[in-house]
């Protein structure tokens, strides 16, 4: 299993390939992410068949406040 790590923002993006699959899970250091009525430490994303549309999975999340 290889992982990836970025910034985005205030947040951490870690990418995750497993099997040919890509996961996205976003975090933000010292505070929790506010997704879909919920709130946690961690948001993951549908796996994606690459890395960089895991990334722009995650980023668009993000971008639209789709995740806070």
């Amino acid at each position: 299993m290889n992982t990836t790590t970025s910034e985005y923002f205030e947040y951490t993006i870690t990418v995750t390939e497993d099997a040919g699959r890509f996961t996205a899970r976003v975090t933000r250091p010292g505070a929790m992410i506010e997704h879909d009525g919920h709130v946690s430490e961690v948001w993951a994303a549908p796996s994606s068949g690459s890395m960089d549309r895991a990334v722009q999975v995650a980023r668009s999340a993000i971008d639209s406040d789709r995740i806070r």
